[in-house]
């Protein structure tokens, strides 16, 4: 912040740079999020929010699955497929794909679920065209899910003792 004094009044100048959203990293504890113009911390609090998307760089949170789905085909190119996955891996909180949604697209980086305030929380996933690993622990710390997470398969509810248990995930 910059003061200007003119005369008896003191002017304060404060200039606002565009920041980049928080990218994802083993040791990010937040991820914010634009929901309808506002950033919400989604380790904190989804608020209105429903269903969120992230390709690691943009994350954007919606009142729908359904509005996610047409904002992101609608707005998003996504990166290289080196980057990211064509489509993404949906982490639901509730049995038959009910709740809250997580969508996401990163590949080749733990994912932990905390950041986006989903840890713990999977209770049924699509997975899209690039398969993926649950893991029990943030970082990609063993043990992983023993279901199917491979390319596009999918479960109405987790495997006996996973509900819930979700921490972290790896896009291949």
């Amino acid at each position: 912040m910059k003061s200007k004094v003119f005369g008896f009044i003191t002017v304060f100048t404060t200039i606002f740079l565009a920041t980049p959203l928080l990218t994802q990293a083993a040791d990010v504890n937040s991820q914010l999020a634009d929901f309808e113009g506002s950033f919400i911390d989604l380790s904190k609090d989804w608020g209105e929010a429903k269903a969120c998307w992230s390709d690691g760089h943009t994350t954007e949170c919606f009142r729908t699955e359904s509005q996610m789905d047409s904002q992101i085909n609608q707005r998003f190119t996504l990166k290289a497929a080196a980057v990211t996955c064509a489509t993404s891996v949906k982490l639901y909180s509730n049995t038959s794909y009910g709740g809250s949604v997580l969508s996401l697209v990163t590949r080749t980086v733990p994912i932990n679920l905390s950041a986006y305030g989903f840890d713990n929380l999977t209770s049924s996933y699509v997975i899209g065209s690039c398969s993926a690993l649950f893991y029990d622990y943030a970082n990609n710390v063993s043990p992983t899910y023993p279901g199917s997470t491979t390319a596009n398969s999918s479960a109405a509810s987790m495997l006996t003792g996973w509900d819930n248990r979700v921490s972290s995930i790896y896009i291949n």
